[in-house]
C-alpha cells in the first residue's frame, strides 16, 4: 500500500513528496498545523542558540582539578621538548587560571550567602 501525498505544492512549484498529516496535506502545509509548526520553529530556535550549544559543550566537558594540572603537566613537557609552540601551552594556562578563578569566586558567593543566612541577613539589606 502506497502512503498518501500531500497535495500541495512546493516553492519551486513542484508537487509536494511528503507524506499526509492531516487535511490532504503534510506537517509542513496542512493549515491546521500551523501552530505546531510554530511551536517547532521556535524550540529549534533555542535549541539552535549560542547559549544552547555553549551549555551542552561545557557540561560534555567539564574537567576536575587533577585533570586541568596534569593537561598543564602536559602541555609544559610538550613545550620544553620542543613538541607545542609556547602560545599554545600560554592560552591553555590562561584559559586554566580563569576556571580557578571562576570556581574559587562562585565557593566565596556560596560562603558569604550561607554566613549571611545564619546572621539572618536577606539579599535586599545586603544590596543598599
Amino acid at each position: 500500500m502506497k502512503a498518501e501525498r500531500c497535495q500541495a505544492v512546493t516553492k519551486s512549484l513542484k508537487p509536494c513528496s511528503a507524506t499526509v498529516v492531516a487535511d490532504g496535506m503534510c506537517a509542513w502545509h496542512a493549515p491546521s498545523w500551523a501552530e505546531r509548526r510554530r511551536q517547532w520553529s521556535a524550540e529549534g530556535g533555542r535549541k539552535r542558540s549560542n547559549r544552547a550549544r555553549a551549555r551542552k559543550q561545557l557540561l560534555a566537558d567539564l574537567m576536575t582539578d587533577d585533570e586541568i594540572r596534569a593537561w598543564l603537566g602536559v602541555a609544559f613537557k610538550r613545550v620544553i621538548a620542543g613538541a607545542m609552540e609556547p602560545g599554545v601551552a600560554t592560552a591553555a594556562g590562561s584559559v586554566a587560571r580563569a576556571m580557578v578563578a571562576v570556581k574559587q569566586a562562585g565557593e566565596l558567593e556560596e560562603r558569604l550567602a550561607e554566613l549571611e543566612a545564619r546572621a539572618g541577613v536577606t539579599d535586599q539589606r545586603r544590596r543598599s
